[in-house]
């Protein structure tokens, strides 16, 4: 069974959209019979499919045998692509360096990757790849906490909880609090400190625009109001998440 990936150009795609529901809806739309065209799609696409097809190629151009015989769909903002098993570490850190390279993102097995490539394969983990992590296992019991300024993302209220995975994802973070830039979320962290909570977080993430806490699940029910309280406080959407990694 073969490693389904897309890459595509989400500069095309409007803007909070989910991902994976409007490449699917680009797939349908496009006009049958030109999927197997690489000059169907647009030039950025068709500037990774030149880079890549070097290493990868159409699986009809390479031999029966060949494991790096790639099965390739072509569409205006997306390319549709299946990696032989055996090749899929080394072929989605391939796509995924052209795509850095290129502007474009890729999705592996429904997981939208972060935008910077890895350098190399002991650099990253996709779960279509290596299956579900440790630490992915122990948080099904735990319970997330996003508190994020709306001023400085710019996020409108019917996309926010995709664009807070958007960020968990991809954005740098810290452990330091002076990466945040908002002067409500510093506020609010104020707040959250004097109130000695730290002892039911099990993990706290600082980056630019949110603030992320893990929370096992045994625990959550004695943040909740707190946390809110402060949200609403201050003004600041929370977002409540379970079983994230």
């Amino acid at each position: 069974m073969g490693i389904r990936a897309f890459v595509f150009d989400e500069r095309a795609a409007p803007e909070h959209v989910d991902y994976h529901d409007w490449i699917q809806r680009e797939i349908e739309g496009d006009p049958r019979g030109d999927w197997s065209k690489p000059e169907t799609s647009s030039p950025p696409l068709r500037k990774w499919f030149d880079d890549m097809r070097s290493s990868f190629p159409l699986i009809g151009d390479a031999h029966p045998d060949d494991a790096f015989g790639t099965e390739y769909g072509f569409y205006k903002n997306a390319i549709d692509v299946v990696f032989a098993s055996s090749v899929g570490e080394e072929a989605v850190l391939r796509a995924w360096k052209l795509a850095d390279k290129h502007g474009l993102r890729l999705s592996v097995g429904g997981e939208l990757l972060p935008r910077k490539a890895p350098k190399t394969s002991s650099d990253f983990h996709v779960t279509a790849l290596h299956g579900s992590r440790p630490d992915t296992l122990r948080a099904v019991l735990d319970v997330c906490f996003v508190v994020f300024d709306p001023d400085i993302a710019h996020v409108a209220p019917s996309g926010a909880r995709m664009w807070v995975l958007e960020q968990l994802q991809a954005a740098p973070w810290s452990k330091d609090r002076s990466i945040l830039t908002g002067d409500r979320l510093r506020r609010w962290l104020d707040q959250y400190e004097s109130r000695n909570l730290d002892e039911l977080v099990s993990e706290m993430r600082f980056y630019r625009d949110l603030i992320f806490m893990r929370v096992e699940k045994r625990n959550s029910s004695s943040m909740v109001s707190p946390t809110m309280e402060l949200a609403h406080k201050f003004s600041l959407p929370l977002e409540i998440y379970v079983d994230i990694a």
